[in-house]
């Protein structure tokens, strides 16, 4: 462990039973930035969470915050993290605000000091018009924009938040990110666990891939790609979606790989200027013409899948 961890798994193994889900683990996770932690349904990403926050003891290893063993200064560490779970801590019977209240309770906070954080909490998560409601009365997204909440009352160091955009629509999906990176803005650093790999690439800095409980890759989202694929991948759409005919052209100027998606074509190819080049020329004698076309890395699943493959 070096002085620049932050919070370190070191060596950590959690057995239940005759079945270990995390394995040996080892983790560095950096002071700044948004923490993912990407990995398949069952995992391990759930357990991780439970042993960093001091819910689980590992059953092997020790996890370190700034130095210090979380399990041997429980009671100081409780006050550095915040954790919402995937089941939820809210109160459905009481208002925003008593919930509020409640877990500021918990915490042991003094009444003025609950009510300072509520004031500024409620406008950090967009419900100071719901503070008098009913959890129970309130949309899917404000109920988890809530759990949130409460899960930061005491104003930790650390938030927790395990898979936070289950069971959402992609445009409550995207507001509920868009919040995670205003918490992070705010000066609180973020860990979040997701499968929905391609959400957690567009707001996480630094990305680990957790698998068969050890974790295999870890590095920035540019990294990863870097690492897995030196490839391009050009996403195109033409008028006359006539794209049967221009595989084999394409492929004899570079294309490495090619399919159809819906309405877009998907090449890839270590050449894009190439394969572009030879793109608009076929489709300038043919006279047809591009709606759309796009160059990029190759997507996070993409990796993901290439990493746990191996």
């Amino acid at each position: 462990m070096g002085k620049e961890d932050f919070i370190y798994f070191d060596h950590v193994t959690k057995d239940f039973g005759k079945r270990s889900i995390l394995d040996n683990l080892t983790l560095s996770i950096p002071s700044e930035g948004i923490m993912g932690i990407m990995g398949l349904s069952g995992c391990g990403k759930t357990t991780l969470l439970n042993v960093l926050v001091g819910f689980w003891k590992p059953s092997k290893g020790r996890v370190f915050y700034n130095g210090i063993d979380i399990y041997g200064n429980k009671r100081v560490m409780d006050q550095m993290f915040g954790f919402a779970t995937q089941a939820g801590s809210v109160y459905p019977k009481l208002t925003v605000e008593e919930n509020l209240c409640y877990f500021g309770r918990m915490y042991n906070m003094r009444k003025k000091d609950i009510d300072d954080r509520i004031e500024e909490l409620l406008p950090l998560i967009g419900l100071q018009d719901s503070r008098l409601e009913l959890a129970e009365n309130l949309s899917t997204g404000m109920f988890r924009r809530l759990d949130i909440a409460c899960s930061m009352v005491h104003n930790p160091k650390v938030l927790l938040l395990d898979e936070p955009t289950g069971n959402l629509d992609p445009v409550l999906r995207k507001r509920l990110m868009a919040l995670i990176k205003k918490i992070n803005d705010h000066g609180t650093k973020v860990i979040v666990t997701s499968h929905l790999l391609g959400e957690v690439e567009k707001i996480c800095d630094t990305l680990a891939i957790l698998h068969k409980g050890k974790i295999i890759e870890m590095g920035s989202p540019s990294e990863l790609k870097d690492k897995y694929t030196h490839d391009q991948v050009i996403r195109f759409e033409t008028k006359k979606k006539n794209y049967e005919s221009l595989i084999p052209i394409l492929k004899r100027k570079g294309a490495r790989n090619i399919f159809q998606k819906d309405r877009y074509m998907f090449v890839y190819t270590k050449n894009p200027e190439k394969v572009l080049d030879a793109l608009l020329t076929t489709l300038k004698r043919r006279r047809d013409q591009l709606i759309s076309v796009e160059v990029s890395k190759p997507s996070i699943e993409e990796v993901f899948e290439a990493a746990t493959r191996g």
